[in-house]
């Protein structure tokens, strides 16, 4: 078990304590944490973990909802979602240039879409495995 995991559990533990030469410690021995497994002596602080679940959940609504979500989303995708991102460039380009416009987003997705393509083949990510 790594520090870094130990010290998920002091985050929410009533004996938590900041020492400003070394961080998170424990109250009780003024150490950082040693244990294995779990904390036989922790006291949940149920109002801090219950912020940090809402942190959490903050930040994933603002990743789910930030800039560039639809693409993040499609990269996701793999190949695929590559291969839609181009089609859809492409479609809106042509389409919008036929209409007498030139929109400058087509080719930003068009090269996110080649983008996505390329990972999705490097990482084997053909129809939306997460990688």
């Amino acid at each position: 078990m790594t520090l870094e995991e130990r010290l998920q559990y002091c985050r929410i533990c009533e004996n938590r304590h900041i020492n400003p030469a070394i961080g998170l410690v424990c109250n009780l021995t003024n150490e950082k944490p040693v244990f294995e497994g779990t904390c036989s002596t922790i006291v949940i602080d149920q109002n801090e973990a219950e912020r940090l679940v809402q942190l959490e959940r903050q930040a994933k609504e603002e990743e789910d909802t930030g800039t560039f979500s639809p693409e993040k989303k499609a990269i996701q995708k793999g190949v695929l979602g590559g291969l839609g991102m181009m089609a859809i460039a492409v479609i809106w380009f042509v389409v919008g240039w036929m209409s007498g416009y030139i929109y400058f987003y087509p080719p930003i997705l068009f090269v996110i879409g080649i983008y996505a393509f390329i990972k999705g083949i490097r990482t084997g990510n053909i129809s939306g495995n997460k990688g």
